[in-house]
């Protein structure tokens, strides 16, 4: 069945997690006479008996999340709780006094909630209601996917969840207590008939990367010859240098000890100055970034899901995907962009036609030598040109849109003369849905107009690109520069050894770096 379990790590992650699954859930159908999905459902979902022994289906997934991240959702939902009395759970006998339970105040579920639990048609998500990542939430967890770490509290002043070590010291006091792997993990592994990978999303600059660098360590060693896809978010918002230098520690500590355990890792962030004006975002609102994200990402691994993966070739397994980009060894960092096309460029007022379909990053790859804020000037890859190892490019789109998309793009896909390159393509009609939970962020001329349907049925004609390349060694080259400076000396060798061991591998085979003045 070729199943994927995914694991979420941190707020962040979870805003993100919410929009992936919210769209798993829209392409299930339910009318009789409904053609059936061109998604497999089994590979995300797992199957399931609810307390009323009726039939569920809820996402194979692990979310983690400090106390309070969790807003208003409860454990235990409509699909597994059982009516309890008062006094339910409280042993009597040894203790003949009476008891008096104190419970923090619960948070108040929006108007949005309330009518999917009715299920009436669903209130209107305005931003300034969206608090927490379930307040927009449309799926019925297993009860063991939620797991709340009541070490920390969410946004805390006085402790915050901060530190790569913060990270690792927690999840390694919570391994020896529990055994994480055997009692989140194990469930869902076990349940598969043929797990082809799993997949993370976690932050990348606070101290859910040391959470995530041993859980991946983990499951290495539990699960050596499993796929292990990494999607490391960043915020690429402009804070205090301090603040700057201190995230780029963090990525640098997240980097150096998941790379090398992952199958692939992919950084992926919001760069708002760099966002098509098509594009309407508020850059305080992780509702808005991570819908963004989730488009992107949603769309780059649809091949993994569908019904007829086998014909999307290397793009259709997570192992082969990784593959794909790792030929060489050494290329294990990916940076991902993302088109949303004009369904009728010809009347766009935004956009002129020639700049309808304007692609944009969503990883490192930005253009320019900034990184994270910090300006630098890493040596290396000036004056050369750009060296691509590995392409895979999802196009989502109709069948018209599609010849219009490829005569665009097939000339300036690959630098003229590179014949090396490995290059993968998968071509679908299935087109992005657009559904009540997401926010309005696109300019109506990327809406697919569909007569005669409700406004949750709009689309987006949709294509996404990872690539493998020498773009990343600036960026590799920024975050050693860092470290050289403020990194203590106890571990800044071994953090600068591996981070040259990365930027080694995307210069091996094309690109001595004989000129370079790296330090």
């Amino acid at each position: 069945m070729h199943e994927i379990i995914t694991l979420q790590l941190g707020h962040q992650a979870n805003y993100l997690g919410t929009h992936f699954w919210n769209t798993q859930e829209s392409y299930f159908t339910y009318a009789e006479d409904a053609s059936p999905s061109p998604v497999d459902h089994n590979i995300h979902f797992r199957p399931g008996i609810g307390a009323d022994a009726g039939e569920t289906f809820t996402p194979r997934t692990l979310i983690y999340d400090l106390k309070g991240g969790f807003g208003s959702m409860k454990k235990i939902n409509a699909l597994y709780e059982m009516e309890q009395g008062s006094d339910a759970g409280i042993p009597q006998g040894l203790w003949d006094k009476g008891t008096t339970i104190h419970r923090e105040p619960l948070v108040e579920t929006i108007e949005y909630q309330r009518t999917l639990d009715a299920a009436l048609p669903s209130a209107r998500l305005e931003p300034a209601s969206v608090r927490y990542w379930s307040d927009f939430n449309k799926v019925f967890y297993h009860p063991r996917s939620s797991i709340q770490l009541n070490q920390y509290d969410l946004s805390s002043k006085i402790m915050p969840f901060e530190s790569f070590d913060m990270g690792r010291d927690l999840f390694n006091q919570l391994n020896r207590e529990h055994d994480l792997l055997d009692r989140d993990f194990r469930l869902f592994a076990e349940e598969c008939d043929q797990m082809q990978g799993v997949q993370i999303f976690t932050s990348a600059e606070d101290a859910w990367g040391g959470f995530a660098a041993e859980y991946v360590a983990a499951l290495r060693d539990e699960y050596s010859k499993t796929g292990i896809m990494t999607w490391g978010l960043q915020d690429f918002e402009r804070v205090s240098r301090e603040k700057q230098i201190n995230h780029t520690v963090n990525l640098a500590y997240t980097l150096s000890n998941i790379v090398p355990l992952t199958s692939l890792y992919v950084p992926l962030g919001c760069p708002q100055p760099k966002l098509p004006g098509y594009i309407n975002l508020d850059p305080a609102l992780q509702w808005h970034k991570s819908a963004l994200l989730s488009v992107a990402v949603e769309t780059c691994t649809l091949p993994t899901r569908l019904r007829d993966s086998f014909s999307a070739g290397r793009l259709g397994k997570l192992d082969d995907l990784a593959s794909l980009f790792n030929a060489n060894g050494g290329q294990k960092i990916a940076s991902l962009s993302m088109t949303v096309h004009n369904p009728n460029p010809s009347t766009s007022k935004l956009c002129k036609p020639s700049a309808s379909d304007e692609e944009f990053g969503l990883s490192w790859d930005l253009g320019g030598n900034e990184f994270n804020g910090i300006a630098e000037r890493p040596q290396g890859v000036q004056g050369h040109e750009s060296h691509i190892f590995a392409i895979a490019k999802v196009v989502r789109a109709s069948n018209d849109d599609r010849a219009r998309i490829l005569v665009t793009a097939d000339a300036s896909e690959l630098p003229s003369g590179r014949h090396d390159a490995i290059f993968e393509r998968y071509l679908t009609s299935f087109t992005y849905p657009i559904i009540d939970s997401f926010p309005s962020i696109f300019s109506t001329d990327r809406i697919i107009p569909v007569e005669d349907t409700a406004a949750e049925d709009q689309r987006l004609a949709v294509s996404t690109k990872l690539t493998t390349s020498s773009q990343v060694i600036p960026r590799l080259k920024s975050i050693k520069n860092v470290v050289s400076r403020v990194v203590g000396v106890d571990e800044r060798e071994a953090i600068l050894n591996d981070l040259g061991e990365f930027i080694e591998g995307f210069e091996t085979g094309w690109n001595s770096g004989s000129d370079d003045n790296d330090d």
